[in-house]
């Protein structure tokens, strides 16, 4: 199988002392991809990896459409690719000073369309236009109030906790300037970026204050948070900038029994696993308040068994008094 993988910097919430923080990741830590990602037999129907920690369960999604085969329309239709394995494992090594971990990911396959209502758009090269034609994306697969419903093909990931926490979901998107969404189950509504949703990591071919010879020349650091990068001011759903791959953690908080659906508009998106950091504080070092005995025996300070009516400091259940 063709590996596929990329990297990027950590931001976690704070959470309580007694927090749990848990992992699962699509490779081991020399950047093998799990056996887990095996593809459908069928290239017609969906291949689903299912994965689970301790306080999360979810799904990697790719296929069956990924998209159509760009050319000429043919009595108004295209030919459909519904090859659905996976594309592998992708490492880029952007570390500096060792403060970056490398940053793997794997992409399914599969441009979310509609496949009730499929509509073409023809290809244009610096303006012009080609001849030729693919798929186009509209707003009959999702949208973000809810009212189209959640994603039915293409490449998507769940993630469901079984309690209350922080999720840190490693992606890729290989056209920042498309919607990157984050749903809710329930409702099917995204959650907002840069309130709901704070993203940090890189976008490519931004990056003007470091040294040619710098390893992260071309990518820009963010240390907290990407700045949305909408082509119209602000857009709560981008977070790179033009055709440039973005590598990127997505953190947020997270309810009980509630699934997130994490997936792209129009373009591939891969995922390299995620961090769960719960927010119910683990009990421990329980003290039980024992009823005193009130019939214990009474000492004094040299260990000598007396009368409860003595006076001075006794030590009776463990525990010294005075008598006067």
């Amino acid at each position: 199988m063709k590996k596929i993988f990329t990297l990027v910097a950590a931001v976690l919430c704070t959470m309580g002392a007694n927090a749990q923080t848990e992992k699962w990741s699509i490779c081991d830590e020399v950047g093998t991809l799990k056996a887990d990602y095996v593809a459908n037999a069928d290239p017609t129907a969906m291949s689903v990896v299912s994965f689970a920690t301790d306080n999360v369960t979810g799904t990697h999604t790719s296929g069956p459409v990924s998209g159509y085969k760009d050319g000429e329309l043919v009595d108004g239709k295209l030919e459909a690719n519904v090859d659905n394995t996976w594309n592998g494992i992708k490492k880029q090594d952007l570390s500096k000073d060792g403060s970056v971990a490398p940053f793997y990911y794997v992409q399914g396959k599969g441009n979310p369309v509609n496949l009730d209502k499929i509509e073409f758009e023809e290809i244009t090269t610096d303006g012009e236009p080609t001849g030729n034609f693919r798929a186009k994306w509209d707003n009959a697969y999702y949208q973000a109030d809810g009212t189209a419903g959640l994603p039915k093909n293409g490449t998507y990931v769940t993630l469901t906790p079984k309690t209350d926490g922080v999720l840190k979901v490693a992606i890729w998107v290989n056209k920042g300037n498309r919607d990157t969404y984050v749903a809710k189950a329930s409702d099917a509504k995204a959650l907002t970026f840069g309130t709901d949703v704070k993203a940090s990591g890189y976008v490519q071919a931004t990056n003007n204050d470091v040294a040619e010879d710098s390893p992260l020349y071309g990518y820009m650091l963010y240390q907290d948070e990407i700045a949305m990068k909408g082509t119209e001011g602000n857009n709560a759903y981008v977070i790179g900038a033009g055709n440039r791959p973005v590598f990127a953690y997505l953190n947020f908080n997270a309810t009980a029994n509630e699934t997130y659906y994490i997936f792209c508009k129009s373009t591939q998106i891969g995922f390299g696993g995620f961090e769960f950091t719960s927010s119910t504080a683990g009990i421990n070092d329980i003290t039980v308040n024992k009823q005193l005995d009130k019939n214990a025996p009474v000492y004094n300070l040299a260990g000598q068994r007396v009368s409860i009516n003595a006076k001075g400091i006794l030590i009776q259940n463990g525990k010294k008094f005075i008598n006067k």
